[in-house]
């Protein structure tokens, strides 16, 4: 069967058609897994999608496995990395990662990132096997209701890039890819800044995404990233995160009204 594995780039389709060959590739995955084909652009644009870079790889012409690479300087991030159930097992992922790790190196790039869910042991013990180590844990979080009681405060709509500038000013060293100002500023959400001070990204929606959350160093711990939490809440009720903060914002949302989400992940790195 191996001999008959090629693969081409993603170029050679349309987003479309990669949302469903991805969505196809990730049937029976450890948590389940859509993707629409509108959402697929707007997704991986933000988060610097390289099609040229992310293989496909076919048996007898069909798509049986993906790789979606992501790309800042001589950065790069597995964003996204599936197998079709009938070809799982077969010792395919170490060598279709292998073969990224290799790509990467003959780009020139210095470091490799992805992320796992944990619950994910068989995609776990593949990285690790092929040289990426867990470097924090990443968690998302879900508003609990709407915190009682009147707050204080408006919240005014900006500009995304006012707030991802700030963001890239304060240099607070390198961000989860999902969470850093490269992404944000390309999502389709709404940024507010409150007093001048503390800053968030939503991806309004029938659930509210808050994407991004920034104080001025300053301006930290005064309470302003909780009242910030408050307002946001009575504002788009049902906010959630996705699972890519750093776990160690935690106690800062469960004292906002927020419940901890039961996925999480991993994130990897592996030196090249």
């Amino acid at each position: 069967m191996r001999h008959e594995i090629v693969s081409k780039p993603a170029l050679n389709w349309n987003s479309f058609q990669l949302a469903e060959i991805l969505t196809h590739c990730f049937e029976q995955y450890v948590v389940p897994f859509r993707l629409e084909g509108e959402t697929f652009g707007w997704r991986f644009v933000s988060e610097d999608f390289f099609p040229g870079d992310s293989p496909i790889w076919l048996y007898r012409g069909e798509p049986k496995a993906m790789a979606l690479i992501t790309r800042r300087g001589q950065t790069c991030r597995l964003a996204a990395f599936a197998i079709r159930p009938e070809l799982r097992g077969q010792g395919l992922g170490k060598i279709f990662i292998q073969q990224l790790i290799d790509a990467a190196r003959a780009r020139g790039d210095k470091q490799f990132y992805l992320e796992v869910i944990l619950g994910n042991e068989g995609g776990l013990a593949l990285y690790e096997r092929m040289g990426f180590v867990p470097k924090q844990t990443l968690v998302g979080f879900q508003s609990s209701g709407v915190p009682e009681g009147e707050v204080d405060g408006e919240l005014l709509e900006i500009d995304p890039l006012q707030m991802t500038r700030r963001m890239i000013a304060a240099n607070d060293g390198p961000l989860p890819w999902l969470c850093a100002a490269e992404t944000l500023y390309k999502l389709p959400g709404k940024a507010f800044v409150l007093d001048e001070v503390a800053y968030a990204m939503v991806v309004p929606g029938e659930i509210p995404k808050l994407r991004g959350l920034f104080v001025e160093p300053h301006a930290r711990r005064s309470g302003k990233a909780k009242k910030l939490l408050t307002l946001l809440q009575h504002r788009f009720p049902g906010l959630v995160t996705i699972p890519s903060l750093p776990e160690t914002v935690a106690p800062l949302f469960l004292s906002s009204g927020f419940t901890l989400d039961k996925i999480r992940q991993y994130e990897m790195k592996h030196t090249l």
